[in-house]
């Protein structure tokens, strides 16, 4: 019964409080819960973020939902108390150049150059040999388009911090910014949580069944390695066969609340060290108090069928900047943990 109820309640909840992208278009100075916020960037520039209700969720895949990963249970009952807003797509070239002032070609030349050494798997050791990259290459070897609608890519964990630091910095000074709210990753709950809004499936919009093969499913809300070729022009690289990479966000279908690409594009780092799970009830989960590795979920345009079901997630080192990686804001109240319940 309390499944049911709390089941229930995520629906209403979403009925009550998440308006459409398309219908909460009026334009505010500050965020408003329940309504659309449209972040102003500058020079033209925006990031609208849909509101995400406060309620209850199962966190990752009962054993029998097929492609399921072992790092995917026990499930846990969680309760997330506040509302928090989310960007609408992934964070593009476009938006995060008119926040850092420079965009993934600049992005890769960092990398390409960074002599710093940091920890991969308990070696110390730079990005670029990490990445086996060379200090001298010409960037057009490593990149893909560079189209400002693209999900930007070549940012590690730390580099999407850097990027919630600036913003932060500039809205507050601008005064848009709620009292004891922050521009953040989502945790990896908050994260799950709005990729499901209110389904119980393997994916927001059905079962996936395929583990390699074309899913019908799949195909109406993600890119991802059966379909990421498909039409594809410009830089890439070869996923089964074609040229692939990252597409403009928001060319497929959105969830109910909003929401593209939470399935496929690129993977999205979220706030939390990875760890596993040890189910029961948690309250505003933030996952393990330390770790080596850093979540990130959703699948991406070179990865397989099971990697764009909502509870797929995978773990890799902050200091990674992949191709296959990018990362969705948050705007989150900030608040520490909540209790002895918050960590896995």
């Amino acid at each position: 019964m309390t499944r049911c109820w709390r089941l229930l309640s995520v629906a209403l909840l979403a009925a009550l409080a998440s308006p459409s992208v398309d219908a909460a278009t009026a334009a505010t100075d500050t965020p408003h819960s329940g309504a659309l916020w449209t972040l102003p960037l500058g020079d033209g520039a925006t990031l609208p973020m849909a509101w995400i209700p406060p309620g209850h969720f199962r966190l990752g895949s009962p054993p029998s939902e097929p492609l399921r990963g072992a790092d995917e249970g026990p499930e846990a009952a969680v309760t997330l108390s506040q509302g928090y807003w989310l960007g609408t797509t992934l964070v593009t070239i476009g938006q995060w150049r008119a926040v850092m002032g420079w965009g993934v070609r600049e992005q890769l030349l960092r990398v390409l150059h960074d002599d710093h050494k940091y920890a991969f798997n308990g070696r110390r050791q730079t990005l670029r040999d990490y990445m086996q990259f060379a200090v001298d290459a010409d960037p057009e070897r490593y990149l893909a388009n560079e189209d400002d609608e693209l999900p930007m890519y070549f940012v590690s964990w730390f580099d999407a911090q850097a990027f919630c630091a600036a913003l932060n910095t500039r809205e507050r000074a601008a005064g848009r910014l709620p009292p004891h709210y922050v521009y953040a990753l989502p945790t990896e709950a908050q994260w799950e949580y709005a990729s499901r809004a209110g389904t119980r499936t393997a994916s927001y919009a059905g079962i996936v069944a395929g583990a390699s093969a074309p899913d019908p499913v799949l195909d109406g809300i993600a890119w991802y390695d059966a379909n990421s070729g498909l039409g594809y022009h410009g830089h890439g690289w070869t996923v089964q066969g074609r040229l692939a990479g990252p597409h403009p966000v928001a060319q497929k279908r959105a969830n109910a609340w909003g929401l593209y690409d939470m399935a496929g594009n690129l993977w999205e780092w979220c706030r939390d060290w990875y760890g596993g799970y040890t189910g029961g009830e948690r309250i505003d989960p933030t996952g393990p108090p330390h770790g080596t590795l850093r979540v990130n979920r959703g699948g991406s345009f070179g990865s397989a069928a099971r990697d764009q079901r909502s509870a797929s997630r995978a773990g890799n080192p902050p200091a990674e900047a992949s191709a296959f990686r990018g990362f969705r804001l948050a705007l989150v109240r900030n608040s520490a943990r909540l209790g002895s319940s918050a960590s896995w």
